[in-house]
């Protein structure tokens, strides 16, 4: 039963993944399918290196206080990722992600691409630790984390110039943060 958790993991960790692309497609910059690979692989990397560490630390924690404490850090993290997001609107402050997208220049290097692999890596760290505290499994977080990285960077940077996915970008946080806050639950009324 890890699909739907494991989806969910995926998609919430990889939000920021389609805001950077859509951020690189609004300007045409182009992320080539080589680029991707890269900062989808170094995602993964990060991603299962979180998880496997989450996996340990549970193991040596009783299962119900790792399950429990694993889905609170879930829960706090996804309202995090609300409150942000409405701090920001409250202020009318730009994304982070957005500002850093404006500062590029218009093409790639491969500088670049290890810093957003790596960046968009440790905003998975929390989340993978936490997921697998919770109980969510290396292989089908690691998977999904990946299809989802690849595809939403691919149609973020395609499609960066369409309004709705500017409008979906700029949601990423409280989108995230609710995928989190339901994650949490999952873990815990299928683990239970």
């Amino acid at each position: 039963m890890q699909i739907i958790p494991s989806l969910l993991f995926g998609i919430s960790a990889s939000l920021d993944a389609l805001m950077i692309g859509i951020g690189y497609g609004i300007r045409g910059i182009r992320i080539r399918l080589w680029q991707n690979l890269v900062i989808s692989g170094i995602t993964l990397l990060g991603t299962c290196l979180s998880v496997g560490f989450g996996d340990w630390l549970a193991s040596k924690l009783p299962p119900m206080i790792s399950r429990y404490s694993g889905s609170i850090i879930l829960m706090l993290l996804g309202i995090w990722y609300v409150v942000k997001w409405l701090t920001k609107k409250l202020s009318h402050t730009r994304e982070a992600a957005q500002t850093i997208v404006a500062e590029a220049v218009l093409r790639l290097s491969l500088p670049e691409v290890l810093g957003l692999g790596v960046s968009l890596s440790l905003n998975n760290i929390g989340i993978g630790l936490s997921a697998s505290i919770a109980g969510l499994t290396l292989f089908p977080a690691a998977a999904a984390t990946l299809a989802c990285s690849l595809l939403f960077l691919f149609a973020g940077n395609r499609l960066g110039r369409s309004r709705p996915l500017q409008v979906f970008g700029a949601a990423a946080d409280p989108v995230s943060g609710i995928l989190l806050i339901l994650l949490a639950f999952l873990q815990v009324f299928l683990s239970g």
